[in-house]
């Protein structure tokens, strides 16, 4: 049993998931085949205690925690070493561990054709649902078109002659005004700012673009967590992850905007942000007669628009894009968006926007996650990656340690030897870098150069007075040679 659960934790492990993420998995999608352990008992379970009588539980790690195209392999061995260590604890002939085998083997494709059955069932379930609502909607709208609600009656009030016959000649009953056809207007919600209320309020936000633009930097990062996962690029994010990014990035917006907090204007949180990194916008039928707050974000040419729009009916695709009736926004959508902030500046993902070829000396030495390696990875960084501003969570994805701002001060220390400055956000630095022609660190962020002495008779340029010498941007030619230390 041994050499089974050496093959199963090596998947467990591959897959990365974890013994509680395999509970929450063999509960959530195989309900009907192992009991639905808890930790501990799946922790014994795969240290070999009561594995042979578990075939269910096999399964299910291997259909979790394996690739498909490896799967019926992985279940082949597995089956011949059940039936291995079976025959070698049973005292009887040959023919019932055979047996056994052959059970087993027979229980575990049963066990897989009964989940894809139930996979196929479940897809089959879901379509009815939706053609259900379909016909559903499609008996409303019919039924009012065929019995229009009438008109209320008309009362009048009560005459200070009732019970005497009235004297005045009738009047010919007037006949109903002929049906007309009417507009259709979409409705719009009193609940919240309007357009107007809505634009005066961001442009008056001091600073609007640079606050925003930092806080969408920072709420990436919190969503990427890259000291944890070492990850650096959206498109990483699992689809839970990437609805949690829109009210991450709301909450984060809100709050540089000067939305929370004592005296804060709530009626501007009720105004909906929806957030994209896509060329459009998928928008839900809550949202029409609404007004929104468009945003969007390119990582990769390091830009982001926002817009303010009265949505209608008409701004959305006829097409429903999913079963909740959410509509991607058409063209007369885009047209009728007021631009407040079109692709201004956003602090540029540096990982994700480095070559392959330097990326992969960035990451190379990241076989275990001791400081030692944390420490080579971020010297590595500065090293490599040198007159580009070098933000906190390109740090944090690259050391992976929860102290990575002391990487840096360390690699400050042992890149000088190397003539290489690393310069932070302190007054002193950027000045440094100011005369060296470089962008100048805000709070949270680095940049690294290698310098040279500058000689008597060099021609006139960009150069740094550190320490009472004069150092300018060293070229390719020159000579490394320690650099001086910016206090």
């Amino acid at each position: 049993m041994r050499s089974i659960v050496v093959l199963l934790r090596e998947a467990i492990d591959e897959n990365g998931i974890g013994l509680r993420g395999l509970a929450q998995k063999i509960r959530t999608e195989h309900p009907h085949g192992p009991l639905p352990y808890g930790y501990q008992t799946l922790s014994k379970r795969l240290r070999g205690i009561g594995l042979q009588n578990e075939p269910h539980l096999i399964h299910a790690v291997i259909a979790i925690c394996v690739e498909e195209g490896r799967r019926a392999d992985v279940t082949a061995q597995v089956t011949e070493l059940l039936a291995d260590a079976r025959g070698a604890a049973a005292t009887s002939a040959s023919a019932p561990s055979k047996q056994s085998a052959a059970t087993d083997r027979q229980l575990l494709d049963a066990l897989a054709e009964l989940n894809t059955l139930r996979k196929k069932m479940e897809r089959l379930r879901n379509r009815a649902e939706r053609a259900e609502k379909k016909l559903a909607k499609a008996h409303e709208l019919l039924a009012t078109r065929a019995h229009p609600e009438p008109p209320p009656p008309r009362t009048s009030s009560p005459s200070r002659t009732a019970g005497k016959p009235d004297s005045r000649p009738s009047r010919p009953a007037q006949q109903p005004p002929a049906a007309t056809p009417t507009k259709t207007t979409t409705p719009h919600h009193n609940d919240g700012p309007g357009l107007e209320e809505v634009t005066a309020f961001l442009s008056q936000v001091p600073d609007l673009q640079q606050r925003t633009a930092s806080s969408l930097r920072a709420a990436f990062d919190s969503v990427l967590d890259g000291e944890r996962t070492g990850r650096y690029d959206l498109a990483s994010l699992g689809r839970i992850e990437k609805a949690y990014l829109s009210n991450r990035v709301a909450h984060f917006l809100w709050r540089a905007w000067g939305l929370i907090g004592h005296g804060a204007d709530r009626g501007m949180r009720q105004v909906p942000l929806c957030f994209t990194w896509t060329p459009t916008w998928v928008l839900g039928p809550e949202k029409v007669g609404r007004v929104c707050l468009l945003m969007r974000v390119d990582e990769s040419e390091s830009r982001w628009s926002l817009g303010v729009l009265d949505v209608a009916s008409e701004h959305l695709n006829n097409r429903t894009s999913n079963r909740d009736g959410k509509k991607t926004l058409s063209a007369a959508g885009k047209a009728a968006i007021r631009w407040l902030v079109k692709d201004a500046a956003l602090p540029e993902n540096t990982l994700l926007n480095l070559d392959p070829a330097t990326l992969s000396q960035v990451l190379a030495p990241a076989e275990n996650a001791s400081a030692r390696h944390s420490q080579r990875r971020i010297n590595n960084l500065f090293r490599l990656v040198q007159g580009r501003l070098i933000d906190r969570g390109a740090v944090s994805a690259v050391a992976m340690t929860h102290d990575s701002a002391k990487r840096v001060r360390q690699a400050r220390g042992d890149l000088l030897s190397e003539g290489i400055l690393i310069l932070g956000p302190y007054e002193s630095q950027r000045r440094v870098a100011a005369a060296l022609g470089l962008p100048q660190p805000e709070p949270g962020q680095w940049i690294s150069i290698r310098v040279a002495r500058r000689r008597p008779g060099e021609d006139e340029g960009p150069f740094a007075e550190i320490n009472a010498e004069q150092w300018r941007v060293a070229a390719p030619e020159d000579p490394a040679e320690a650099a001086p230390a910016v206090r």
